[in-house]
């Protein structure tokens, strides 16, 4: 149907700037009212909240409506804006992290593989001054874990002692 034969309630006109400053006032007051009344409505019928803030055309008084009321939405609303802030740091610095760390796996991905070449063109007898000093490598690597879990077992003791239990937990006591 063409929009000639529509009657004036159904005729869709375009949006458009009023320009008269008194019109405005009078729109925007009953507009202003208007959508008050459907924001109650909305939040009684679905138990929403909701708030809404109207400047004036003019910019110098500001409208609100809020339910339950506009405060407290608005301090809701800035406080998850935080949460999302902190979570968006928490990425930014863990997507650094990986991007390091995928770095990091490529340089050694490139160090094996010249050390595999390195290893791969030596004959016996350059093998063997190697495999002694890996072997030594392996001892004190072995003799530095064993230091730290020789600290972490004392740390551990010392803070689950109280003062007035000293020695070995009773089930340790020979009898």
């Amino acid at each position: 149907m063409s929009s000639m034969g529509r009657s004036l309630g159904q005729r869709k006109e375009k949006m458009k700037a009023i320009a008269k400053v008194a019109h405005q006032r009078i729109i925007f007051s009953k507009y202003k009212q208007e959508i008050f009344k459907k924001a109650a409505e909305l939040s009684t019928q679905c138990g929403v909240d909701i708030a809404i803030l109207l400047f004036s055309p003019q910019g110098n008084t500001v409208y609100s409506f809020g339910s339950p009321s506009v405060d407290s939405i608005i301090t809701r609303f800035l406080g998850e804006n935080r949460r999302l802030d902190e979570l968006r740091r928490e990425l930014h610095w863990l997507e650094k992290q990986v991007k390091a760390e995928k770095e990091r796996g490529k340089a050694l991905d490139v160090a094996r593989k010249n050390w595999e070449d390195y290893i791969n063109g030596l004959g016996w007898e350059e093998l063997l001054p190697v495999i002694g000093k890996l072997e030594e490598l392996k001892r004190n690597a072995h003799a530095e874990l064993q230091k730290k879990d020789v600290v972490a077992a004392s740390a551990s003791c010392s803070s689950s002692m109280s003062a007035a239990n000293y020695g070995p937990p009773a089930e340790e006591i020979d009898d």
